[in-house]
């Protein structure tokens, strides 16, 4: 984007992943890899964090190549965090890990072989409540909201992040 002659980058850090349907439903780990508080796969959000690390540190390094252009760095991982953490202060229902549409019901409402539109799929509820649309991407109040907290910077680190 610089040498198409960008003056100005917005590059998104990684949400979570130990907090997607979609991962905790292929990566299940032992009881001692789960936040108690958020019900997040601590092991695999330390993973986010370190490509959160090494992404800042590789930005810094092309800002101070060039000087001329403003490189921004959009804290996701936090933000949806803070979703996840407190689902209820944001709008959103009491189960902030499961999918509003998928299938396969548990704690995620997800699996590989039905995803929302197949057969066998199931609607939890009203979609506004939901974090996560289909366990992959998140609902559209999700977005909105994590665009608007990134845009303005509102969203501090909760406990444990």
């Amino acid at each position: 984007m610089i040498a198409a002659g960008a003056r100005t980058v917005v590059v998104m850090g990684m949400a979570p992943l130990g907090c997607a349907p979609y991962v905790l439903s292929l990566f299940p780990g032992l009881p001692v890899d789960y936040d108690p508080v958020s019900g997040c796969n601590m092991r695999l959000n330390r993973l986010a964090q370190l490509h959160n690390r090494a992404l800042m540190g590789m930005l810094l390094e092309l800002q101070l190549a060039h000087d001329d252009r403003f490189l921004i760095y959009a804290d996701v991982y936090h933000t949806v965090a803070n979703l996840v953490t407190s689902p209820v202060k944001y709008g959103f229902g009491a189960t902030p890990l499961a999918a509003c549409c998928g299938s396969g019901g548990g704690p995620y409402n997800f699996n590989f072989t039905a995803f929302c539109g197949d057969p066998g799929y199931t609607m939890l509820g009203d979609p506004s409540k939901y974090i996560y649309w289909d366990g992959i991407h998140f609902t559209e109040p999700a977005n909105r909201l994590i665009a608007g907290c990134v845009l303005r910077g509102k969203l501090k680190r909760p406990p444990g992040y």
